[in-house]
């Protein structure tokens, strides 16, 4: 059982190190892990699971604010699954039920969606919300399991052999692109870039079924559950996933959001400039962003979700969710 940061080296190449001591405030420090391949090396990861095995004692190291990046840098696959706290279910049916929509029922299987993999960001970077969707981009806290050996068609009994780390996980989705009618795709609501952070840590030998997982906005709970609640665990994820694809080294498991998403917020809460989110995770950290709007120039979206940026929280402006 073991804590690991990924961090810029001085060459400003990403490097491992065991974590002795950290910090909310983004610093960590403790000894550095072998020299291993580059992320695309096939050899990567086998070397990194060997390093997580026999840390060993190397040399000390200092990670300062800013110098720590996500546990996974271009994974091959970020997986994720929808209703999968009963907390978050028993919300969204009663937001079906006040507004007479039908009941989403029990789900008997997991489902499965993906993100793209250049959604990825890590630990102080920035969310940005984009211009194609900026009215209503949502939280959602995650427990995240990284795949540390290629797994195909495993049993729930040892499926936890193929985890190769934990991480905090966020699930940032533009609910119009996601749900709203007529073009509404998960796909593409929940894959804008920086939409999946990861880190700030990867921790091993952890028990994921009884992690407590909150979300936090500008300093308030949101969001806050238990990895008990999951209607279908680790375990099953992983075995049901290994039987419809080969997990490769690297694949990210966004295991679901607990209730208290700002979708069903009376009235709704969504992510504005300014803001800050944490998801932290019993035995892994906090994963710290902060909310920006997209300052790119020269385009000009044509779509019906297409609009102006919110406005920053209390500035009394029309998009002000506080």
């Amino acid at each position: 059982m073991g804590t690991f940061v990924r961090f810029l080296g001085d060459d400003g190449v990403p490097t491992w190190g065991t974590v002795e001591r950290s910090d909310d405030d983004g610093r960590a420090s403790g000894t550095l892990l072998a020299q291993l391949p580059p992320e695309h090396d096939p050899a990567y990861y086998p070397a990194l699971m060997a390093a997580f095995d026999d840390p060993g004692g190397g040399e000390p190291f200092q990670a300062e604010p800013g110098m720590i990046v996500s546990p996974v840098g271009r994974p091959p696959q970020v997986l994720a699954i929808g209703l999968n706290y009963q907390d978050h279910l028993d919300e969204i049916n009663a937001a079906n039920a006040a507004s007479g929509a039908p009941l989403s029922p029990q789900p008997t299987e997991p489902t499965v969606f993906v993100k793209f993999p250049a959604s990825v960001v890590g630990h102080e970077d920035a969310i940005v919300i984009p211009r194609m969707a900026p009215a209503q981009v949502d939280y959602e806290a995650e427990f995240a399991v990284v795949i540390g050996h290629e797994a195909r068609d495993v049993t729930p009994a040892n499926a936890l052999d193929y985890v190769g780390f934990y991480t905090c996980g966020h699930d940032v989705s533009a609910r119009d692109a996601q749900l709203e009618a007529p073009n509404g795709q998960w796909v593409r609501g929940k894959s804008f870039d920086t939409f999946c952070p990861l880190g700030p840590y990867a921790a091993t030998g952890l028990d994921p079924s009884g992690l407590d997982i909150r979300l936090i906005l500008n300093g308030e709970a949101m969001q806050s559950s238990n990895t008990r609640h999951l209607i279908f665990d680790v375990p099953t994820l992983i075995s049901y996933l290994s039987h419809n694809m080969t997990l490769l080294p690297g694949t990210v498991i966004m295991t679901g959001t607990p209730g208290g998403v700002g979708h069903f917020m009376d009235p709704p809460i969504y992510l504005v400039p300014g803001d800050v989110t944490e998801v932290d995770i019993e035995g892994i950290g906090r994963l710290r962003n902060h909310v920006v709007a997209d300052d790119s120039s020269g385009f000009t979206p044509s779509t019906a979700f297409a609009g102006p940026m919110p406005a920053p929280r209390g500035s009394g402006q029309a998009g002000d969710a506080g």
